[in-house]
């Protein structure tokens, strides 16, 4: 119990430092998916779901830990009101994604969120600032604005408490 409330107070802290620096991405951009065609964030994000926007790489430790926490959450909640929608990059050089890597990952770990490829420097493109570590969770609302960032691995129980917590405290 203790580790989990030291989890959300954590996440809860980043969040705040999100907040105070930024109200909203950039979501314009667009990126590669493992298909080869182009997409954009803003295919997803600001279209009335909440938005997990996971980045990780296929051989960053904390990432393959949290995998199966993001498929379940994703599978539980994409037709009601949350998604997961996933940024592969290279790891440990932050790179661009190799995308027969992340392609065979995705198989393996039975992936069906979108996932785009891109390198660390996304999240500055994005309005993010730096992205300081992997993996690195931003949570957007419903009307795409973020509203929590953690580094470091996540489960679907912080993601299901953090976003019920939020939907309390918004009018």
């Amino acid at each position: 119990m203790a580790k989990f409330v030291c989890k959300i107070n954590l996440f809860i802290l980043f969040t705040a430092f999100v907040i105070s620096n930024t109200a909203y991405a950039t979501i314009e951009i667009s990126l590669e998916n493992i298909d080869g065609s182009q997409q954009k964030l803003s295919d997803y994000i600001g279209h009335g779901k909440w938005v997990v926007l996971n980045i990780w790489g296929t051989r960053c430790p904390p990432c393959l830990e949290e995998m199966p926490e993001l498929v379940n959450f994703h599978d539980r909640h994409k037709n009601d009101n949350a998604i997961v929608v996933g940024i592969a990059i290279d790891f440990p050089s932050y790179g661009y994604a190799n995308k027969k890597e992340v392609i065979t990952f995705a198989d393996d770990y039975l992936i069906d969120f979108p996932i785009l490829l891109s390198d660390s420097s996304i999240t500055e493109k994005i309005g993010l600032g730096p992205l300081t570590g992997l993996p690195t969770t931003y949570v957007f609302n419903p009307d795409g604005q973020v509203v929590g960032m953690q580094v470091g691995g996540i489960t679907e129980e912080i993601l299901n408490d953090f976003i019920d917590n939020k939907k309390a405290v918004t009018p």
